[in-house]
Parts: structure tokens; sequence; C-alpha cells
């Protein structure tokens, strides 16, 4: 029995050489680790806690101490500095969007524009689809009337309204009231933008195109109901 408890309690020589062993592998010395003759370590050594195991199976650090300069910096999570080009790019996708470039291209035209001639419409003008201008305000941007055959000759003339469409008009002299006096596509004109008795129209000489420029302001408190001017 007390033989029992003496190697029980005190360790043989293979032992002690085991345990010596266990304690250079534990300290991280690699060059005490024993090498079996296949290759392979007989003492592992347990990882490092800032160490990870990658898809491959080595051992990387979790994070390396070691100075980063600038460009080794990690901006998964924050801006990326831009370059020249991604900033030209930024430039292009926050540039000017498509309303600012016409109210540009808008207000270039506006300060070449010359009013020559406005009108504050009549009921005539707006009910009887026919829009009539004095012979001496006509003549600033018409041809002067002429007879042929005993008759006045049809004027064609091209407006291109505010959201430029163009309106192709034909206008004659009228003798009895000593006007011109305009009708084909008036009454088109007059039912798109619902206008009214008191409501006044612009005409602009624009050099930037090749027709009448028109606009129109509104003045009276209600409009015409559109049905009514359908019914006309």
């Amino acid at each position: 029995m007390s033989k029992k408890r003496k190697s029980a309690s005190f360790p043989d020589e293979e032992t002690k050489k085991k345990m010596k062993l266990d304690i250079s592998s534990s300290s991280g010395s690699i060059s005490d680790v024993k090498q079996e003759e296949d290759g392979s370590e007989e003492g592992v050594i347990d990882p490092p806690a800032s160490a990870v195991v990658d898809s491959q199976g080595s051992l990387s650090p979790l994070m390396e101490n070691k100075p980063r300069n600038f460009d080794d910096k990690d901006f998964s999570f924050g801006s990326v500095p831009a370059s020249n080009h991604d900033h030209d790019s930024e430039t292009k996708k926050t540039g000017s969007s498509s309303s600012s470039l016409t109210e540009s291209a808008s207000s270039s035209s506006i300060n070449e524009r010359t009013l020559i001639y406005k009108k504050s419409l009549t009921r005539d003008d707006v009910f009887y689809c026919r829009l009539m201008i004095p012979l001496e305000y006509g003549r600033e941007f018409l041809p002067e009337p002429e007879k042929h055959e005993g008759r006045y000759g049809i004027i064609e003339i091209s407006v291109m309204d505010h959201e430029r469409q163009i309106w192709e008009m034909e206008a004659a002299f009228d003798e009895l009231s000593s006007s011109y006096m305009f009708w084909l596509n008036w009454d088109k004109y007059v039912k798109k933008y619902e206008l009214e008795p008191d409501d006044v129209i612009f005409f602009y000489d624009d050099p930037t195109i090749e027709h009448l420029f028109i606009e129109y302001e509104k003045r009276s408190a209600t409009a015409i109901p559109k049905r009514q001017l359908e019914a006309i």
C-alpha cells in the first residue's frame, strides 16, 4: 500500500520529462517542441487570444500593432476621399437638374425678347374665337394689308407659347373694324389655357426663335368653365 502511494506521490523520470515538455510548450517556445520522425509536433501550442483561424486553417493576428499610413486606412465605415475623377463624376450627378437649366435658358431668352403688343381680352376675343388687333398696333409686326382681286389676302403667322408649342395661325384685315383678325387655331389656344375676358396676352419678338412668342396673364377672379368653352 505504501509503495503505491509513493509511486503516485513522486513521478518517475518519464513523467518528469513529459511535464518539462508541457511547461516549455505552454511558455510559447517553439524551439523546445520535440519533432517526431514523420515531421509532426509532439507538443501542441495553443494559439494566442489575439489570433484567429482563416478559411485555409492558418493563424493570422486579429490586430496588428503597427502604424498605418493614409493608404492603409480602412474606409469601409466612413467616407472615402474622392479623387479628381470621382469629384467630377459627383459634380455631374449633382449637377444642375433639368428645371433649373430651363429657367436659366428662359432667363437668357427673356432678356432678348421685345414686347411688341399686349391686349386685355374682350368678350368677342374669347367667345367668338377671333382675336382682333387694331391696325396701328398690328402693322408693327404684321404685313401691311393688301387687296388681291378686291379681297384682302390671308396672313399666315406662327406663334410659340410658353410650353414651346407652335400655333399656326391665320389672320386677315377687316375693314369694318380696321383691325387684323386672327381666327385659325386661336380658339384652340383659348380653350387650352382657359382664357377669359380681361386676361392679358403678350406678343414678343424673340431673336432666338423663328416665330413670335405669346404669353398670357390671368386677371379675372373666376375662370370660364371648361365645358362652356368646349361648347363654343
